[in-house]
């Protein structure tokens, strides 16, 4: 098939776009109190590029479009620096009968009552979630009685809240800790308590090279991939950033990965772009298998590939998958042999009800059903970045 213009036609059961997202992330500035180690985003005080408020507005209301959006997620850098403009926002968005979610620091929480104050007019406005970000990097910035505040106050005003905790191997900050911490035993002693939760996450470089130490068993190779899920970021989520790009997953590294930028203009619609995000054979490959099983498969073919014990994160394995030349050579020359069975599997995701299902396993036999046509666009990969190995096919 001609590598100009490729396009894997398939028999299946539906029809092209398939796929809807389901939430929407609003990073309106990457300014932040803290400057992290390994953020995501290069965030720290002082940034000034921002989505004003009408900017933050019409991509909400681009995002109800959708039929199936059911959440608006404020995210950045540090959204409750946006001060008024954060609620007003939140108003917005459950006035179209959407949910919503921020996500912080917390350094607003000082004390319970200053955090009760800020939380009630975002309580009025409509919050529904709240998550603040904790850890040993979050908390040189951010101690960890604001962290405490900040839960405290949530539950009082009846909003959930998760504390998101960095993961690694050397850690003073953990779930036990901030579980032991006088006020959350007694917080847990009481109905409020449900409201709490906390969640560990890896924390992760911004390098495809570096390594974060972790827990044994963390880190993906071959004797433990297999029980890596596809990824359920990538096509769900829409991700709006502080210079107006679009982004079509909410991963920590959607920055460093142009390929994961929708194609917008002036003459385009949000739906528009989206409808040839869905399209794009990679994206479907990454929901179906996860980065981490694409990563596995390249160097079954390629043994020079080094992956193994260097990925906990599937953000930091996907920025991989992207970032190595010899990656990229192997999907561009191979992911033909990969289009049926993801496409299948990609379709049964669909036809079980939910694209949150876990991944279905098909033996290598499985073939599609003849319905209807559906056609997978060549993978953006393969023609976006003009980085040697790629330009030397071109």
């Amino acid at each position: 098939m001609e590598n100009n213009d490729v396009k894997e036609k398939i028999r299946l059961w539906d029809s092209p776009g398939i796929m809807s997202p389901q939430i929407a992330t609003v990073l309106a500035s990457y300014n932040c109190t803290a400057s992290c180690t390994h953020c995501c985003f290069d965030s720290h005080p002082g940034i000034k590029t921002r989505l004003e408020l009408a900017e933050i507005i019409k991509f909400i209301d681009s995002a109800r479009q959708f039929d199936t959006m059911k959440l608006i997620v404020f995210s950045g850098g540090e959204c409750f620096l946006l001060g008024d403009d954060l609620t007003r926002a939140v108003e917005h968005a459950t006035g179209l009968g959407l949910r919503t979610r921020c996500v912080t620091n917390g350094y607003w929480a000082r004390t319970e009552e200053s955090a009760m104050r800020r939380l009630s007019d975002l309580k009025a406005a409509g919050l529904c979630e709240l998550n603040i970000s904790t850890g040993d990097h979050h908390q040189k910035y951010v101690p960890q009685r604001l962290v405490i505040n900040g839960v405290l106050a949530s539950v009082k005003l009846d909003i959930p809240i998760v504390v998101m905790i960095e993961l690694q191997k050397e850690r003073r900050v953990t779930d036990a800790g901030i579980r032991s911490d006088r006020r959350i035993v007694d917080l847990l002693k009481t109905p409020a308590g449900k409201l709490f939760r906390t969640v560990e996450s890896p924390w992760m470089p911004m390098s495809a090279e570096e390594v974060i130490p972790q827990q044994r068993g963390r880190l993906i190779n071959n004797s433990n991939v297999h029980k890596r899920r596809g990824c359920r970021s990538v096509l769900t989520t829409i991700v709006a950033t502080p210079t107006g790009d679009v982004g079509v997953c909410c991963g920590l590294t959607r920055e460093r990965i142009p390929e994961l930028h929708l194609q917008m203009s002036a003459n385009r619609s949000l739906q528009e772009a989206y409808a040839q995000a869905t399209s794009d054979f990679m994206n479907i490959w990454l929901f179906v298998e996860g980065p981490e099983r694409i990563l596995a498969w390249a160097a079954s073919k390629d043994p020079a590939i080094d992956w193994e014990n260097k990925y906990a994160h599937h953000c930091h394995a996907c920025l991989a998958v992207f970032d190595n030349e010899r990656v990229r050579a192997i999907i561009r020359e191979h992911y033909h042999e990969k289009v049926n069975e993801v496409l299948v599997k990609y379709i049964l995701i669909k036809k079980s009800g939910s694209v949150l299902a876990p991944d279905l396993e098909l033996s290598s036999s499985s073939t599609p059903t003849p319905e209807t046509e559906f056609q997978a666009a060549e993978p953006a990969i393969v023609r976006h970045r003009t980085i040697p190995i790629l330009a030397a096919s071109q």
